[in-house]
């Protein structure tokens, strides 16, 4: 059970605190006595984002315990390289498929565009000696009461990974991204569940994290949820969803898109809150 649990979102595509932005996502994570950082965002044009707002919060980053990976596309790993210069002997956590070098979105009438995880990040990421990088698969506990979701089985029908997403530039194989994980939290109040890209479906996501549990009560969902291309159908069965959950809070950010947000905003008006870079929120003992 964790008693203290904090979220300060560093790396987001906006904010209202005057902070930099750019479409990624990273998350610092205070859990008793433990620090966390979830992603690292993309590091536009160098820009070192990730410092530069972690250094406004009063984050810092050489303190980090463990570095979870939420899966390999760009957007979420471009500053790892820069993260361990600066920590070289943290923790780092993903799913081993979050080392693909290829994989591609490939719209219809667009030249194939790479989104992996850059070289640079993951040639460092491979050199690393097994003690320091933990490929993980499967479900299990990180921490006490802090939990990594592994694989998330695709079993709700109006689920996909949000894009069309391929492993290869000619369209032959897609890419199913199952290295796309997601973490959860313990709390008194319910679970706190914590998605980057969330390519699973946060129903999936959700169901899964259930079951592995055998907790059913969600306190809090905050993260990307790729919902920007969700079909009508998609986004009812996800608001009925988050009607039966009944959270305290939801925090979309960084994929979920203006248009999905909205639209799961008639499920509770007030549980919404606007996520963004610099956004923090504290899960004590009590309510969020």
């Amino acid at each position: 059970m964790v008693n203290n649990l904090k979220f300060c979102i560093l790396i987001d595509n906006t904010s209202d605190k005057n902070l930099l932005t750019e479409h990624g996502f990273s998350v610092w994570i205070e859990c008793d006595g433990k620090t966390i950082l979830f992603d690292t965002g993309q590091n536009t044009d160098n820009s070192g984002i990730l410092f530069k707002n972690a250094k406004a919060l009063g984050c810092d980053l050489t303190t980090v315990d463990t570095l979870v990976l939420s899966h390999g596309h760009y957007d979420h790993t471009g500053s790892v390289s820069q993260f361990l210069a600066a920590n070289p002997n943290v923790n780092v956590v993903c799913h081993p498929n979050a080392l693909m070098k290829e994989r591609y979105s490939i719209y219809p009438d667009k030249a194939p565009r790479l989104i992996s995880m850059p070289d640079e990040d993951r040639n460092l990421l491979q050199s690393l000696p097994p003690s320091q990088m933990q490929l993980l698969t499967d479900a299990q506990m990180l921490f006490s009461g802090v939990g990594y979701s592994g694989a998330i089985p695709r079993q709700h029908p109006l689920e996909d990974t949000g894009g069309p997403f391929f492993s290869d530039k000619r369209k032959r194989e897609p890419d199913t991204i199952y290295d796309d994980i997601s973490l959860w939290f313990e709390t008194s109040q319910g679970l706190v569940i914590l998605t980057g890209c969330c390519h699973s479906g946060i129903m999936n996501t959700v169901l899964h994290i259930q079951n592995v549990t055998g907790k059913q009560k969600i306190r809090a969902v905050v993260g990307g949820l790729h919902l920007n291309r969700a079909s009508e159908k998609r986004l009812k069965a996800t608001r009925d969803a988050f009607a039966k959950w009944q959270p305290q809070a939801i925090i979309p950010c960084h994929c979920t898109g203006e248009h999905a947000t909205s639209y799961l905003k008639q499920t509770n008006p007030v549980i919404f809150m606007a996520g963004g870079s610099g956004t923090c929120i504290a899960f004590g003992a009590g309510r969020s």
